[in-house]
């Protein structure tokens, strides 16, 4: 039997090979090479590679985790998006990491641009959101959203700025970048940062008076994306060279459309409808005159319609509709949430007031112990459901206003419902008259033909920017609507044509104001639609759009 003596104490001749790989271990090992071999700074050639890509440290009071990017660093190799992607498990078409692309338009220079959430201080997703499906976490700022308190109705996607929210179909429910925050819980970086093999992005503490700094000194986090005082994104972009003046977003001259959201088209018509033909029949009881009774219980019954198809249509826009019941939560800071709310209440006061016009119209289909519902009692009821009414049409326009987009600015967006708020009411109004009485005060033809024209002017007007000489957001919804939207904006004219000859000719043959109402309902259906696609849609720059 062979055995093994004390390499020591063997000789030269003696030694087995095992003797000497025993002996050279003891000698030097693998570890103690390769810190030989980095003990003079010269010889120190991938320094880079061993450098921390998360804080030693956590997060102490007023800081945060926020992502760095080395632009000099990332070749938009979709390395970062494909870990993210494995790691959280993604569906085939769902991404959290995206990458992007500047251009420089008088030079071939470019610029990958790889970016996810930018967990920001002040997150507009967290505002906007009316269930409270979005939480800031305190220990290490990071913007996590709550899978099971969404109900996927998208506002979040169009909170922010920067295209970082997703929703996804098969869930029924908006998902988006955690900064795999579980990950960096137990000292491990995110999966994005681990897998850059250049070593682009990586994960920074930083102080919500330097985000607020940032946000200040620079207008945006990049070239092409939205201004950072929005919502204060924590993301830093950092390069050696100064990027050109010249460059914007690889996608910068794209006319494709937006995403129609078709429930929320039907709902926004018909509630505005509604509202105008509400305010209508309120109208007819100033009037106080045998032809205005007439009137009351088609227009209160035509309103009640309009209200609930409407507001049930916007049901279908939800993705988990069965925990709508939360929309309180958001009610401080979402203006979805105040809509939600005041049309929730607005509809058991118009259908009140709808039974109290039917039962003062019957009384003597009334129980004796019910008091007489008198028309001052009618009068109060009406001005309740129409200034509920108008609040909530108001609080429909701020839901896309606070968006930020610029075709959904104030005075556009108040130009379109109020505009669709005044001619439902006044075409409504003409048409009934024309059904159910013999005559129409000229007040209602003028009402009606002022509507029409205002809202043909709001139409055209944001056309005229097409033929502006600098690009802008307003010149490209333009180009939008004249080039991809052409066949949809030919229909609603031709919709808004047909109301006005069909409201003609029912002055001699009254069915046709029936014709004059459903062609009113489709012209201003097709007008949502171009609201909602005609819009420039916001995010980080030369990003697909979903």
């Amino acid at each position: 039997m062979l055995t093994l003596e004390d390499p020591k104490k063997a000789t030269a001749s003696e030694a087995t090979l095992i003797d000497s790989l025993l002996a050279e271990q003891k000698q030097l090992t693998a570890v103690e090479r390769f810190s030989q071999q980095h003990e003079n700074s010269s010889q120190i050639l991938q320094e880079k590679s061993y450098k921390d890509l998360i804080p030693i440290r956590k997060p102490s009071t007023g800081e945060q985790y926020s992502f760095a990017v080395d632009l000099d660093k990332c070749t938009g190799c979709k390395t970062c998006v494909v870990a993210c992607h494995s790691l959280n498990g993604l569906d085939k078409n769902e991404s959290w990491r995206d990458i992007g692309e500047l251009v420089s338009l008088d030079s071939p220079d470019q610029q990958t641009v790889t970016s996810a959430c930018h967990h920001c201080a002040d997150p507009a997703c967290l505002n906007g959101c009316p269930v409270g499906a979005y939480e800031k976490m305190e220990d290490t700022g990071v913007v996590k959203h709550l899978d099971d308190q969404c109900i996927g109705c998208s506002y979040c996607e169009l909170k922010c700025p920067y295209g970082v929210p997703k929703y996804n179909k098969d869930l029924g429910i908006v998902r988006k970048c955690d900064m795999c925050h579980e990950r960096l819980a137990e000292g491990e970086a995110p999966a994005c940062v681990q897998s850059c093999p250049s070593g682009a992005i990586s994960i920074q503490l930083i102080t919500t008076d330097e985000i607020r700094a940032n946000a200040a000194k620079q207008e945006s986090i990049i070239k092409g994306a939205f201004r950072s005082d929005y919502t204060l994104p924590s993301s830093t972009y950092t390069s050696s060279r100064k990027l050109s003046e010249s460059m914007v977003p690889g996608d910068e001259h794209s006319i494709k459309p937006s995403h129609a959201h078709t429930p929320l088209s039907i709902m926004l018509t018909l509630t505005q409808l509604s509202v105008g033909v509400s305010a209508a029949d309120l109208m007819t009881r100033w009037l106080a005159s045998e032809w205005s009774l007439s009137l009351q219980i088609p227009l209160c019954v035509l309103a009640v319609i309009l209200g609930l198809t409407g507001l049930a249509s916007s049901i279908l826009h939800l993705g988990s509709p069965k925990g709508a019941w939360r929309v309180f939560l958001g009610l401080k800071k979402s203006w979805l949430s105040r809509e939600i709310i005041l049309f929730g209440m607005w509809m058991p006061v118009l259908l009140g007031h709808t039974a109290l016009t039917i039962a003062g119209q019957n009384p003597s289909s009334l129980p004796d112990w019910l008091p007489t519902i008198t028309p001052e009692i009618l009068n109060l009821s009406a001005i309740s459901t129409v200034v509920l009414g108008l609040i909530s049409v108001f609080c429909s326009i701020m839901v896309y206003v606070d968006t930020m987009r610029e075709f959904w600015s104030l005075g556009k967006t108040t130009s379109k419902f109020m505009g669709t708020t005044a001619l439902g009411g006044a075409i409504s109004l003409l048409a009934l008259s024309l059904l159910f009485s013999d005559s129409s005060p000229f007040i209602i033809w003028f009402t009606a033909i002022l509507s029409v024209i205002g809202k043909i002017y709001a139409d055209t007007i944001s056309l005229k920017a097409a033929k502006d000489s600098e690009w802008s957001f307003a010149k490209r919804s333009a180009l939008i609507q004249l080039r991809s939207l052409r066949p949809t904006m030919i229909i609603r004219w031709v919709m808004m044509t047909l109301t006005i000859i069909s409201t003609l000719i029912a002055v001699f043959i009254p069915l046709f104001a029936i014709i004059a109402i459903l062609s009113l309902l489709a012209g201003e259906f097709f007008q949502r639609q171009i609201f909602f696609q005609a819009v420039v849609t916001l995010k980080m720059p030369g990003h697909l759009e979903r």
